[in-house]
């Protein structure tokens, strides 16, 4: 029988666009159901001319509907996907601006730091009520969250509730795609171990076409040269605010190392390779977003801003726009996991995917129950760890980062300022500041951001 999916927070024109697009591109889901909810009832139509348009192209039997119940929206969800931000852009700004004003610029601020503990405190009560909604009307769904802090969303969730959770995020993606670049290789060939965080997953070994990933990228970096003038099977997206190292001249291979080069720089230092885009990994560590190297910008690091934030959602309700006007409805995937997930659960088809599950043991030396990022094994059992692997010289770090996550958790459950500062102090990047200015500063995002929070004492 086909799957019924709620995407909670369905009137995002990020998410539900693109989710649409590639259940109609699945054909296991061709006859689902979507049920679209959220809070902002004006921004549902769009998505159902969206849907409408989608469903009468391809001529399948997808039936959406929209409402703001949550609770009818997920009776009888098999699969719930939570794609939501609590206070918008009226509350991100002080995750940013904030931090800012006393050193810290975080290139992103949505998953980690200051912006990212401030993020999870106004989130985690809402995610945790739509999981005891879910716990009540939809106990056997699968809770897949796309929402950033994902980190600390998802282990909210697996610690508070009983709710099945999977954390999915497309960063690895990304890596295979230029390591694809680098080395002309199939995307699918490409194969990581995985053992870190959300945003910070240490990629331990790497098969590249059943070759030595590790040896291949040790020989590029070894030797520069070779990669010089070598033309690139396809030009990198706009979207991930590369940059040439002459302008003047075509994309070559030089220039996608040359745009890695914080994650590789880390890489022949520890022996484990960061997997997500340089902009995320800086948030992570506090080597690099520094007053001397023009905050991360010589490394190549991109900040986005709060106006580079605006400027993302402003391409995404345009492409909803030119969707709901009978634009062209893409073959191809989005890049995005939740469809591959729920079809290789409802097909029993067997995938490897970069999962954020409780730790079990697949991430060796981090606690039990903290929610890590690796490589699932997905079929019709459901989805589980594939691999165990270790950090290596990083596990230390990735505890330290876990530890902020766990006491973030414990703040947003307990409403206590005392904790949040805890929380701070533990993160690598924020806990850099002087102990008065951490205090400081968190005083000053609690009070900005009160209206999204529960009383905080």
């Amino acid at each position: 029988m086909a799957p019924k999916i709620t995407i909670v927070g369905g009137g995002s024109t990020h998410w539900t666009p693109r989710l649409l697009i590639d259940f109609a591109n699945t054909p296991s889901l061709h006859d689902a159901t979507v049920a679209l909810t959220d809070i902002d009832e004006d921004s549902l139509p769009r998505m159902l001319t969206v849907a409408k348009h989608v469903t009468s192209t391809r001529g399948i039997g997808l039936e959406v509907t929209a409402s703001t119940d949550l609770a009818s929206a997920l009776d009888g969800a098999d699969f719930v996907i939570s794609a939501f931000s609590v206070g918008g852009f009226a509350a991100m700004v002080h995750d940013i601006e904030i931090p800012a004003r006393f050193g810290i610029r975080q290139p992103v601020g949505d998953s980690v730091g200051p912006g990212g503990i401030s993020r999870s405190l106004r989130s985690i009560p809402v995610l945790l009520g739509i999981a005891r909604e879910i716990e009540r009307v939809a106990p056997d769904a699968l809770l897949l969250n796309v929402s950033n802090p994902l980190s600390a969303l998802c282990r909210a969730v697996t610690a508070e509730t009983g709710v099945r959770t999977v954390g999915l995020c497309n960063e690895l993606i990304g890596l295979q795609f230029w390591l694809s670049l680098v080395f002309d290789a199939d995307m699918r060939r490409i194969d990581p171990v995985v053992a870190g965080v959300n945003h910070f997953p240490l990629v331990t070994s790497l098969r590249i076409d059943e070759r030595d990933g590790f040896a291949l990228l040790q020989d590029v970096l070894d030797h520069p040269e070779q990669l010089e003038g070598q033309p690139l099977w396809m030009n990198p997206p706009a979207a991930s605010h590369w940059h040439k190292l002459d302008p003047g001249r075509e994309w070559s291979k030089a220039d996608v190392v040359a745009n890695n080069r914080l994650k590789l720089a880390m890489f022949r230092r520890f022996g484990v390779l960061p997997g997500a885009a340089d902009t995320h990994i800086a948030e992570f560590v506090p080597w690099f977003v520094q007053p001397a190297t023009d905050f991360g910008r010589t490394w190549g690091v991109h900040h986005y801003g709060i106006e580079g934030h605006r400027a993302d959602k402003a391409d995404d309700d345009t492409y909803a726009a030119e969707l709901e006007a009978g634009g062209e409805i893409p073959a191809w995937p989005s890049g995005e996991l939740a469809a591959p997930l729920i079809d290789a659960v409802v097909t029993g088809t067997t995938r490897h995917l970069p999962v954020n599950l409780p730790n079990t043991g697949q991430v060796e030396g981090i606690g039990a129950g903290s929610v890590v990022e690796c490589i699932g094994t997905i079929d019709g059992a459901g989805v589980r760890p594939r691999d165990v692997a270790s950090p290596g010289p990083l596990t230390e770090h990735l505890r330290r980062v876990v530890t902020a996550h766990e006491l973030t958790v414990r703040a947003a459950l307990s409403g206590d300022r005392g904790t949040v500062i805890e929380a701070m102090l533990a993160d690598p990047v924020a806990g850099s500041l002087p102990w008065a200015s951490v205090e400081a500063m968190t005083d000053a995002l609690l009070e900005a951001t009160a209206p999204w929070l529960p009383a905080h004492r």
